[in-house]
């Protein structure tokens, strides 16, 4: 902290005073995050992610104010990461990453806890509100409690204030803005799930479950004839019983999952007796695309395909 105090004081002229030392604090808050009762709850805050909220003011000692943040899910959709950008130079003149963050639930106090990483060495972190669709931060300094509210307008705009709240009132405000989503090409798609027809349902299953080591997950409606599984975050595979598929099983029309341990998952097969192949058709061999990335080949019990690489994904 005593770091980033140091830079905010050389920020303005102003920051010997109680307020401005507020300020050199809020300027740390980034963007509203989703809150983390349960992963179920996560729908409920879709508008902040995979979008950058940009937006720029003035504090009321005259400081620049000027930030755009991004957002995705972390480990397996359990926290929220947040990386934004500010100015980095006492003339507010560099502009660049500034604040990495993290949210997420805490299980031991039951609320959502924040902590924000500057460039500087510095680091704030407190506990996070929701009412409704608003989004409040609130956090101690010097004995001071500071507020920042996201009051949400519509999925693309949020008002932001920061300042001095208690039993529902701004006693002082040390910032007003409104924080815009910068405009999206398409729909946004996140891939959901895949769906393969199958005869042989266990045997199938199994091979899903067992070789590729897929975590099994139950029917919504416990339905017979269905077998579901989780690739990663809320990705999914569903494999659907059916008498009779008349459908032939090209290696062009594929399933494909990726692996930083593909020379692990090869010994794997081997060790399983089950065969794999390059892209021409090559038994046990290894396909090396002009990329870099390794491929590899393997049937299920049922013919489908499944390409396995070693892509790396962000």
């Amino acid at each position: 902290m005593q770091k980033q105090m140091q830079f905010k004081k050389e920020l303005t002229p102003f920051q010997n005073n109680h307020f401005s030392k507020i300020i050199a604090v809020c300027l740390l808050i980034v963007a509203t995050t989703p809150i983390y009762a349960q992963k179920t709850a996560l729908d409920r805050f879709e508008p902040l992610m995979g979008k950058t909220w940009k937006a720029e003011g003035a504090w009321g000692d005259g400081s620049k104010f000027k930030q755009e943040s991004s957002f995705e899910y972390g480990l397996d959709s359990t926290i929220v990461l947040v990386k934004s950008k500010g100015y980095t130079n006492q003339q507010q003149t560099e502009y660049g990453d500034r604040n990495h963050g993290i949210r997420k639930f805490d299980s031991e106090s039951n609320s959502l806890k924040f902590w924000e990483y500057d460039v500087f060495g510095g680091i704030t972190k407190g506990t996070v509100y929701t009412e409704g669709k608003n989004i409040r931060y609130e956090y101690e300094y010097e004995g001071t409690t500071v507020t920042d509210l996201w009051e949400y307008v519509d999925g693309n705009t949020y008002n932001f204030k920061v300042g001095s709240y208690a039993d529902g009132e701004w006693k002082q405000v040390y910032l007003e803005t409104t924080f815009n989503a910068e405009p999206e090409n398409g729909f946004n798609f996140d891939f959901d799930h895949q769906s393969l027809v199958v005869t042989k349902l266990i045997d199938t299953g199994n091979f899903y479950r067992d070789i590729l080591q897929l975590e099994e997950i139950p029917h919504p409606d416990r339905a017979p004839g269905f077998r579901w599984f989780k690739v990663k975050g809320n990705s999914q595979l569903h494999l659907i019983k059916k008498d009779v598929i008349e459908f032939k099983k090209d290696k062009s029309i594929h399933l494909c999952l990726s692996t930083a341990s593909l020379e692990k998952f090869i010994e794997h097969l081997m060790a399983q007796k089950i065969d794999f192949y390059d892209w021409p058709g090559n038994k046990n061999s290894v396909t090396n695309r002009s990329d870099g990335v390794k491929q590899i080949y393997v049937q299920d019990p049922d013919g489908y395909w499944i390409e396995i690489n070693n892509a790396e994904h962000n």
